[in-house]
């Protein structure tokens, strides 16, 4: 037997999971049956406004999520472009490295 419906699309659910299922997937706000408004009626303004609070409530949330999402990746992104940076100054720097070639290079063309 259905008990809840969602007061947005046609779902019907027998639990109350399926209905907060149905909620968290769409956005959707549902009701208890015996409190729904009859077939082909208006809803109230108290759903209405319901339903409204909940679609800014879901969007500003997906926009506080992207954000984050995005700050997170430029954070990454700047991370990533310091441990170059810091590698190449560790090449340059070593015994090994760069810094040495270039000394010998320097020394080669003093030569001729």
């Amino acid at each position: 037997m259905t008990a809840y419906v969602c007061t947005a699309c046609h779902f019907q659910a027998d639990g109350l999971e399926g209905l907060q299922r149905h909620s968290l997937e769409t956005g959707h706000v549902g009701i208890c049956k015996n409190e729904a408004p009859p077939a082909g009626g208006k809803l109230s303004k108290l759903t209405k406004r319901l339903v409204a609070a909940q679609g800014v409530t879901l969007t500003a949330l997906g926009a506080s999520i992207w954000a984050c999402t995005y700050l997170y990746a430029q954070r990454q992104v700047a991370e990533d472009k310091r441990r170059v940076a810091e590698d190449e100054i560790a090449y340059l720097k070593s015994p090994s490295g760069a810094g040495r070639n270039l000394k010998n290079q320097d020394k080669g063309r003093d030569k001729e």
